[in-house]
């Protein structure tokens, strides 16, 4: 194999059906490649037929292949693999995704042409593989511009204004070195990464792409998506990222410059946490918690992003945490349900509660229940009612609407 101008590097792990998508895909995307590249594969001790799907293309693409003794974790097994790379230029890539060829060349091309370029990022494509199907773009922005070398509130700037996202990009090996990239903590590596970078290079944002996120391989495709696992969870980590980004001028500022940022970037989080919502949703999480983060949201102006109105998160929530709370359905046989209920809430309470389910008009006599969480949606209908020693004996526990309802209030 000739010296390699570009890198493509690939951590995976037990994912040989999609790596084996991915390596087709590049062999038919990469024929024809104007550039000498190579392929560098890291094998995080998959215990699937990751080695052979691998060995199957090693005629026919220029692959190097590392297998992990052990599983490093997916943070290191990327460091690993990048640090592997030989060429001028490298690209991180998925084990689900693919790469366009003639984009990938055309990238690499406007980095040849700009040696004081040391990263280019890009948005990616949303593609659907078993109706072959572009989903559009992750992010947009009209045109390329270039980010000076050490202008990082430039680059806040421009994160900010067009909602950019640093993950997908190209990297010279040089620099990759110098900087040393990890994954932190507590701020998003995208925004840290491209940060890092301009402190000691420029850097260019390219509106068009080269990079495909494959949204779904087949029907019934369920694989767990990092970055959708990401897009539920990590809003403090985004912030962290952009407020590491912001820390790198924050000297220069006046306190309402300052706040000013501040404000920006509490809406591009809120953005986000609306997102997390419409996710969260989707994968059927708790509701609890859609709740707290939908309240969040809000409060950072990002309501009118949410996909439901809060009362609708509000009364989901309130019917999870009647249902599954462990304290109060401790020891419960059944769920006694008085007054009057809208169809759908009754199907909820039906569908959710443990054990047996019963609805009454009125409140019946409460001595004949046992081992009962007992729900009521008139409090008047329990005024007077002193039989919290008798009730705590039986193992019966009253919860009144209004009481359930503060608790959850928007």
């Amino acid at each position: 194999m000739s010296e390699p101008l570009v890198s493509i590097c690939i951590p995976t792990y037990h994912r040989s059906r999609y790596l084996e998508s991915l390596l087709t895909s590049l062999h038919d995307q990469l024929a024809g490649f104007p550039h000498t590249y190579e392929i560098v594969i890291s094998d995080n001790a998959s215990p699937d037929d990751t080695p052979d799907v691998i060995a199957r293309f090693a005629s026919s693409l220029p692959i190097r292949h590392y297998r992990q003794d052990s599983n490093i974790g997916g943070a290191a097994n990327w460091h690993f693999v990048v640090t592997r790379a030989q060429g001028e230029f490298i690209i991180s890539l998925g084990d689900d995704d693919a790469l366009l060829g003639e984009q990938t060349a055309q990238a690499i091309h406007c980095l040849n042409a700009m040696p004081s370029v040391g990263a280019a990022f890009a948005p990616w494509v949303l593609y659907d593989l078993p109706s072959d199907k572009k989903l559009g773009l992750f992010y947009t922005h009209p045109d390329d511009f270039l980010v000076p070398q050490g202008d990082h509130r430039a680059l806040l700037d421009g994160v900010l204004q067009h909602r950019i996202w640093p993950e997908i990009g190209i990297v010279r090996r040089q620099l990759l070195h110098r900087v040393m990239p990890r994954v932190p903590e507590h701020a998003f590596y995208a925004f840290v990464h491209a940060g890092e970078y301009l402190s000691r290079s420029d850097v260019v944002f390219l509106k068009d792409p080269f990079y495909v996120f494959v949204v779904r391989h087949f029907h019934g495709d369920k694989r767990a998506q990092t970055g959708t696992q990401e897009a539920m969870q990590a809003w403090d980590r985004y912030r962290g990222g952009l407020e590491y980004l912001m820390s790198r001028f924050a000297s220069t500022l006046a306190p309402e410059e300052r706040n000013a940022y501040l404000t920006r970037i509490s809406s591009f989080i809120g953005e986000r946490m609306a997102m997390a919502v419409k996710l969260r949703l989707r994968s059927r999480a708790d509701p609890v918690d859609t709740f707290y983060l939908a309240a969040r949201a809000t409060a950072l102006g990002a309501a009118r992003g949410l996909p439901e109105p809060m009362q609708h998160l509000r009364s989901r929530a309130a019917l999870h945490f009647l249902t599954h709370d462990a304290e109060l359905n401790r020891d419960k046989r059944r769920l006694v349900c008085i007054g009057s209920f809208e169809d759908g809430v009754r199907r909820g309470l039906a569908q959710q509660g443990a054990g047996e389910v019963s609805f009454y008009d009125s409140l019946p006599d409460l001595q004949h229940f046992s081992d009962a969480l007992v729900f009521v949606r008139d409090a008047k209908a329990v005024e007077g009612l002193d039989m919290e020693p008798l009730l705590a004996q039986r193992n019966v526990h009253v919860v009144r609407e209004a009481d359930l309802m503060a608790k959850f209030a928007c």
